[in-house]
């Protein structure tokens, strides 16, 4: 345990005091900002959060609430980058670790399986707070703009349910670097994956819709990884039993591939 503390430690303090870290919160700060917050029932005109603020003149008639507008502000840019941005400050400590020779120096001091076990838990808690950290920033604005008009219990849900949001959104990233050792490659794929992921959905959401199944439609809709962020909410067990089982395959995949009978210096 002592082993995995600190190797964990040493870890979080590489990838939170990189530039990295830095500029994936500020990114996932202003991607925020792009939410469509409210849509035109007669004209279907979609208003963003940042038009909002710069001009809440043009809807006179809507009341915006802060803690309903930090419900729905997941838009699709966010959504789609968000395994890229996640995964930066832990990527890159990794990548760096194993092309410059060390992996095999740390294995030999803290054991294979407390190193998987580090990296593992190291990428889910940077991918937590970078994507957490960003929104709580755009929170603080959003409170101050349109008032604050819940509880802190919820607002913790609220930030609960974005820092597991960035956690799972981390796991394509983490299996891809134990068999890929470039950077580029491992934070582009996740991009390219999530595309068709969400193609497939929605693909699968129509064909139940055209046969007028919505119970199915809303029983899958968990798998769009949006909703993770309310899932203190939703208590949605599919939800909590789809996730859980994701990330345990994810850390074996890791472990049996950074495992392999082949040098582990390599």
């Amino acid at each position: 345990m002592k082993k995995l503390m600190r190797s964990l430690s040493v870890d979080l303090r590489k990838s939170f005091f990189g530039y990295g870290f830095l500029l994936c919160v500020l990114v996932v700060f202003l991607l925020c900002f792009a939410s469509v917050i409210y849509t035109d029932g007669q004209t279907g005109k979609e208003y963003t959060t940042i038009e909002i603020i710069a001009d809440r003149s043009q809807l006179p008639n809507v009341v915006f609430s802060g803690m309903s507008i930090l419900h729905i502000s997941v838009n699709p840019y966010l959504t789609l980058f968000l395994p890229v941005l996640s995964s930066i400050p832990f990527v890159t400590l990794f990548c760096a670790e194993r092309t410059g020779g060390n992996l095999r120096f740390v294995i030999m001091r803290t054991g294979k399986a407390v190193y998987c076990l580090s990296k593992f838990l190291s990428a889910l808690i940077s991918g937590a707070l970078t994507v957490c950290s960003g929104f709580i920033l755009y929170s603080v604005v959003i409170l101050i703009v349109f008032g604050k008009d819940g509880s802190i219990s919820e607002l913790m849900k609220i930030y609960a349910g974005i820092a597991v949001y960035g956690a799972v959104s981390v796991l394509p990233a983490f299996f891809l670097s134990s068999f890929i050792k470039n950077k580029y490659m491992i934070c582009c794929f996740p991009f390219i994956f999530m595309h068709f992921y969400y193609t497939a959905i929605a693909k699968l959401q129509d064909y139940f819709n055209a046969h007028d199944n919505w119970e199915a439609v809303m029983k899958i809709s968990f798998l769009y990884t949006s909703e993770i962020k309310e899932i203190f909410f939703s208590k949605n067990v599919s939800a909590v039993i789809f996730y859980c089982a994701l990330t345990v395959l994810t850390l074996v995949g890791f472990y049996l591939i950074m495992n392999r009978r082949v040098d582990y210096g390599q």
